[in-house]
């Protein structure tokens, strides 16, 4: 299976076709989706969780972070992230996964070790965690993983906010990852469209 991910316009392809990814296929039922939020408000939210997101690989790749070189309105969150790391002492296993199947794809935020357990980690950085989405993507990582044979014990996701963070775990939605599944796969059929 050949495998490519475009960085720019986040697109996922196997053996050249464009491939669905799991934040794609639960958007039906997300906030971002339901909400009636300005535009500008949702694409300052995907430049803050991009953002917040590549300071948290380095931070656990690299175990420190530069706090000068970072933007001032993301620190707080890198904070945060950091009092979690130190908390919970995850091993890290996988950063920023990207995993690929003929159906679907995507990026897991984090697969760690945390007291001899294998934890699916995913990052939230928005104003509320929209848990009913979050089963439903953590579902799609579950079963690239399963796929990849990477054993998972754990489902959780870590909403880091500007005062402090919640780490939980999250009960994975088979049933609708399947029905959002079938509805993306008639979209495409439909009308040539992945969203």
């Amino acid at each position: 299976m050949e495998t490519f991910y475009n960085e720019e316009t986040h697109e996922y392809f196997v053996d050249g076709v464009k491939t669905p990814n799991i934040t794609n296929i639960a958007s039906p039922i997300s906030f971002e989706r339901l909400d009636a939020l300005q535009k500008s408000l949702l694409d300052r939210a995907r430049a803050r969780g991009s953002r917040c997101h590549e300071l948290f690989e380095e931070y656990l790749l690299c175990g420190e972070l530069d706090i000068e070189t970072i933007e001032t309105e993301y620190i707080p969150y890198v904070q945060q992230f950091i009092l979690w790391v130190k908390t919970y002492r995850p091993k890290v296993i996988f950063t920023e996964k990207k995993l690929f199947s003929k159906e679907f794809c995507g990026t897991c935020d984090l697969i760690c070790e945390i007291d001899d357990k294998t934890f699916l980690v995913d990052y939230k950085v928005t104003s509320v965690a929209d848990k009913k989405s979050l089963s439903v993507q953590l579902e799609g990582y579950y079963r690239l993983c399963k796929l990849y044979k990477i054993n998972i014990d754990e489902c959780y996701y870590l909403h880091i906010k500007k005062d402090g963070y919640v780490f939980k775990p999250i009960i994975r939605n088979e049933r609708w990852f399947d029905i959002l599944l079938e509805h993306n796969k008639f979209m495409e059929e439909k009308y040539g469209t992945n969203n």
